[in-house]
Parts: C-alpha cells; sequence; structure tokens
C-alpha cells in the first residue's frame, strides 16, 4: 500500500572484536582521565616495577593508573619496552 509505513528493519549491530575493545580500553585509560599536576602519582620506579615485575608491585600503583592518564601512559611505555627487550632477546637465541 502506499504511504503505510512497513515494519523498520532492525540493525545488525556490529560487535567489536577482541582486539578493538582492548585498543578502545587503552584509548580509554590513556586519555579520559587527565592529571596534569600529577596529583598522588606514584615514582617512575613504581609504574617501572609495576611493568617488569607485577607480582612485586603494590597493588596502590595499579589502582592509581586506572584512574590517571599520565600514569597509564608511563606504564604503558615501560611495558612496550619489557617487550620489544624480550623479543629482542628471543631473536638472538635462536
Amino acid at each position: 500500500m502506499p504511504g503505510a509505513r512497513s515494519k523498520p528493519r532492525k540493525r545488525k549491530k556490529k560487535l567489536l572484536s577482541e582486539e578493538n575493545l582492548l585498543a578502545l580500553g587503552r584509548k580509554h585509560f590513556a586519555t579520559d582521565f587527565p592529571n596534569p599536576n600529577r596529583q598522588g602519582c606514584p615514582p617512575k620506579n613504581a609504574l617501572q616495577l609495576l611493568a617488569d615485575n607485577p607480582r612485586k608491585a603494590d597493588d596502590s600503583v595499579l589502582n592509581h593508573i586506572s584512574f590517571c592518564s599520565p600514569c597509564y601512559r608511563d606504564y604503558s611505555r615501560f611495558l612496550n619496552a619489557r617487550k620489544t627487550k624480550r623479543r629482542a632477546k628471543s631473536k638472538r637465541g635462536r
């Protein structure tokens, strides 16, 4: 019938892949919690320890990076440096 409304088509929801979800989470923690004065931030060596040996790190440091983007970014850099170093070692060991 002309002019009659038809049922709206259901949109297929695009599911986030695990990779996209993780990228979204990384972006969220890296940008959505500014702390320009670095209030309450742990020392850099505490972030380094969290990246190098999380079991030995203080739980408060892990808690802090969940709401402080600058510290999260520092931690991420330490973690990426560690991963890069491990990859280089494994390639040399072949």
